[in-house]
């Protein structure tokens, strides 16, 4: 019960924060000068689907302004070192014939704004994620994900954003998840170089058990999450982002149960001959509330992430990306100790 309700005052210190920031912030407004210039545009922007796999910012043309719809299909093949995620140091399951393996990848990203003025407009995103492993077809992935978004200029340079999204998510044949996804987002710009943007969200996930993961059912629950990500465009081809987030879960079981930390920096620099370079890291810290019988006491993970990618643009629709991504994640339970490496090369267009 006291779990429960350290919980509940989490949530509630998230909400309170939220809207005593963004009250702060339009407030805050009436003494800035309206008379500042605003910086051009640049012809380059970063954008990034919130709720891919994995999801990289990208450098991409300005679209015309009166564009509505806008698809993008990306293609490509990764190498994965530990395709099964298996423990370092334990035995490849008997069932599986090897922990690394390559695949085939296809992504479809699709958003249509059926309304848009100047101060408002609503959006329709669609994305679909497929792989296929070159042997291990039980860990082939299937995703497919709806988000209904909205967004409203509170003032200058304030934006608010609420976003609903449904995920549905297939192991192999099976279904592994399926997810509901919703929450605001402040967003506030000095008009300048500097960004910032304070994210609130709420997931409820249904997790179903399959064949591999006999008890996947087991983390069935719900999560709440605050986030800050401060994004400052150094020069005109360089852009920092540095953010900080918390998260509590509370799952059908108190094993996955638990609370996390995660700190991230990126970098991102646009290279001559229309080229990009984008730098990620982060490091994740989450300390579980069940008792693990095997260690005598409660689980503790920390883990950290990179992800490297260079891009070449050709024209407004094409692009070509190698990307490494190299994660390690070290836990007091052997069983989720493990290191993987994920090595690709992709293709993109865009209509």
């Amino acid at each position: 019960m006291k779990q429960i309700i350290d919980k509940m005052q989490t949530v509630l210190v998230f909400v309170v924060l939220f809207f005593v920031v963004a009250t702060t912030l339009v407030a805050g407004e009436s003494g800035s000068d309206p008379t500042t210039s605003q910086p051009k545009f640049n012809p380059w922007y970063l954008s990034a689907h919130p709720f891919g796999l994995l999801s990289m910012a990208e450098l991409i043309k300005l679209p015309p302004a009166d564009k509505r719809m806008f698809w993008k299909l990306t293609t490509g093949y990764q190498y994965d070192t530990n395709a099964i995620l298996n423990a370092i140091g334990a035995p490849v399951p008997t069932t599986v014939a090897k922990m690394n393996d390559g695949r085939k990848m296809v992504n479809i990203i699709g958003s249509y704004i059926p309304y848009r003025s100047q101060d408002h407009d609503y959006t329709l995103n669609y994305a679909f994620f497929n792989s296929n492993h070159d042997e291990l077809d039980d860990f082939n992935l299937t995703q497919n994900m709806v988000e209904l978004a909205g967004r409203w200029n509170l003032t200058k340079r304030r934006t608010l954003r609420y976003s609903t999204v449904y995920q549905h998510l297939l192991l192999g044949k099976k279904i592994f998840d399926e997810a509901l996804m919703t929450g605001p987002s402040l967003v506030y710009s000095n008009g300048h170089t500097h960004t910032t943007s304070i994210d609130l969200r709420y997931r409820k996930t249904d997790y179903r058990n399959v064949s591999i993961f006999a008890t996947n059912s087991n983390r069935t629950g719900h999560n709440w999450s605050g986030a800050v990500t401060h994004s400052i465009q150094v020069t005109p081809k360089k852009l920092v982002r540095v953010g900080y987030s918390y998260d509590v879960d509370h799952a059908r079981t108190d094993t996955w149960d638990g609370a996390g930390h995660k700190v991230s920096y990126e970098t991102s620099y646009i290279l001559p001959n229309d080229m990009l370079l984008n730098c990620y890291s982060e490091y994740y810290r989450k300390d579980y509330d069940g008792f693990y019988m095997s260690i005598g006491g409660q689980r503790h993970d920390s883990s950290y992430t990179s992800i490297t990618t260079l891009t070449k643009y050709f024209n407004d629709k094409y692009g070509v990306s190698l990307r490494t991504l190299w994660s390690r994640n070290w836990s007091n339970v052997a069983a989720f100790d493990m290191s993987r490496a994920i090595h690709g090369i992709l293709i993109d267009t865009r209509f």
